[in-house]
């Protein structure tokens, strides 16, 4: 009887193993099926909201067919199965007449028989279950209904990924903003180590310095934050910056340049001029600090009077003060007073030591605007497609140039995306404007001035401080505004026939009508957030139209 048992119990083993074998690949098919449902639910999701890529959907469908097919031929594999069970189910299938399992359920003692009927009965189960062939009666096979929806999911799922789908190309331009912001997150961080590690600024103008730049970089870390948000943000830094860079202090520092030409002709105080042609001010601030003057000549005395009362008067516009020592170190040298020559030498020097740290303050806000307006154009271009073409705007508007001479002044017109440095030859003053009225340099005598001052990179707005004059713009069908009264003139109507009434005896000079900008901007903003609202309108033009805006508003 054992033997028997044995018999039957391998045997059925090994129906079992085919059995599985049938149901984990039926089973992995329909998790293959529900798999692929589940990736075009999240191919359908990704075109109403730009939340995944088309690459991001592909690995999508393919770790989630791959999920799907493992799951069900691992729960197929796994599902639990009793001997007994499983018998009865092979005597269903096989037609075997409840053989296999009335034989186990009379070698477990459940069914209280003779023991020579039970080993008929085990002998007549084992020879029934030698006839059975479970790969021919048990067959791999799968129902029309299941073929026809792995069939309709892989369909589904090729067509989502193979049709055009809008929203790419929106989380293309969301990531390429994300991508520029983490850039500008690193240049600002450039920036304010570059300012710290500045030896010539105190610890009180690197902390005011740096302030915009750390508001800045903690604000552009925000995950959730979008374009217009991260363009605002370099904005408003770019003109904190903006702010620091003063005027007044960079045409002092120019006027310091071309003053150095004439004290560097003089032995006496040619380190200082060749310094302050350097633009070294603290060390020119040094050099006329040792200036000793009772180790000069009579003869010596009088030419160094005749170079600080020419320097004086270079300086008397810009730097008042200085100019104003330097004069009475002059008038005291003429009339032969050493001694308080040389406490107003030594008044200019402190004046001169605190201009140049005010000059480096400046110069660094200066520089520091303008990479952050650079920053900001390229964020407010990311994923439109004109990084390339904002570069060589860049390059363009850099290259406004102005000569002038006496009291004139030249201006060179940049074609950049509002990127100007001026240079200036002469007595004059050189401007180079960029289309948004960013960028100006000043320079005087045969220097060449340098970084345009208060506008190194692209403004929103005016370089003198925050207001500008406006230009008229020609506007001929908002005259007046709408809404207004209608006039009829006297007449037939008839072409050629004369109006008659009352008039101006003088008519206009050219017939055309201008109005300031400020007052039809709103008009022409709206008109264009209307048009940006329309389902027609390009989606990666739209920054590139609230930029232009943005850039034009007063």
């Amino acid at each position: 009887m054992a033997t028997s048992i044995n018999q039957l119990e391998t045997t059925l083993d090994g129906w079992l193993s085919w059995f599985r074998f049938r149901q984990m690949v039926n089973w992995a098919g329909r998790g293959l099926t529900l798999g692929l449902m589940i990736a075009f639910g999240f191919a359908v999701v990704a075109r109403l909201k730009a939340v995944f890529s088309l690459e991001q959907l592909i690995q999508i469908a393919v770790v989630a067919g791959l999920l799907g097919f493992a799951w069900g031929a691992i729960v197929a594999l796994a599902w639990p199965y009793s001997r007994l069970t499983a018998a009865r189910y092979f005597d269903l299938q096989f037609d075997l007449g409840e053989r296999t399992s009335t034989a186990f359920e009379l070698a477990r003692q459940k069914i209280n028989a003779p023991v020579w009927w039970v080993d008929q009965q085990l002998a007549d189960s084992v020879e029934a279950a030698r006839s059975v062939n479970p790969r021919s009666q048990l067959p791999i096979r799968m129902s029309r209904i299941e073929i026809l929806s792995l069939l309709l999911a892989l369909a589904l799922v090729a067509a989502s990924l193979a049709l055009p789908n809008e929203q790419f190309a929106v989380l293309a331009q969301q990531q390429a903003v994300k991508e520029e912001i983490a850039e500008q997150v690193e240049q600002l961080e450039a920036i304010r180590d570059t300012i710290e590690d500045n030896p010539a600024l105190s610890d009180d103008q690197k902390e005011e310095l740096t302030k915009p730049l750390n508001e800045a970089i903690e604000q552009l870390q925000n995950p959730d934050l979008t374009q217009e948000q991260a363009v605002s943000v370099l904005s408003q830094s770019e003109v904190q910056l903006q702010e620091l860079a003063d005027q007044s202090i960079l045409e002092q520092a120019q006027a310091l340049q071309s003053a150095g030409e004439g004290l560097s002709q003089n032995e006496q105080t040619q380190a200082l001029g060749e310094a302050l042609q350097n633009g070294d001010l603290t060390g020119a601030a040094t050099a006329l600090s040792n200036l000793d003057l009772s180790q000069m000549t009579p003869a010596e005395q009088q030419q160094l009077a005749q170079t600080l009362e020419q320097a004086a008067q270079d300086l008397q516009a810009t730097n008042p003060e200085l100019a104003e020592q330097l004069q009475q170190a002059a008038t005291a040298l003429q009339n032969g007073d050493a001694q308080a020559a040389q406490a107003a030498l030594d008044a200019a020097a402190s004046t001169l030591a605190q201009t140049a740290s005010q000059v480096a303050q400046a110069q660094a806000a200066s520089t520091a605007a303008g990479q952050v307006g650079d920053g900001r154009q390229q964020v407010a271009q990311a994923g439109s497609g004109q990084q390339g073409q904002q570069g060589q705007g860049q390059g363009q508007g850099q290259q406004g140039q102005g000569q002038g001479q006496g009291q004139g002044q030249g201006q060179g017109q940049g074609q950049g995306q509002g990127q100007g440095q001026g240079q200036g030859q002469g007595q004059g003053q050189g401007q180079g404007q960029g289309s948004n009225n960013a960028g100006s340099g000043e320079g005087t005598g045969e220097t060449q001035g340098g970084e345009a001052p208060n506008s190194p990179g692209n403004a929103n707005g005016p370089n003198d401080g925050g207001t500008s004059s406006y230009e008229p713009i020609y506007s001929p069908y908002r005259i007046g505004g709408s809404g207004g009264p209608e006039v009829n003139l006297p007449g037939t109507g008839d072409p050629g026939s004369e109006i008659v009434g009352e008039g101006p005896s003088r008519p206009p000079t050219d017939g055309s009508s201008h109005v300031p900008y400020s007052e039809v901007y709103n008009q022409y903003n709206q008109a264009a957030q209307h048009a940006m609202d329309e389902p027609d309108t390009p989606t990666t033009l739209k920054p590139v139209i609230k930029e232009y805006f943005s850039s034009l508003e007063p």
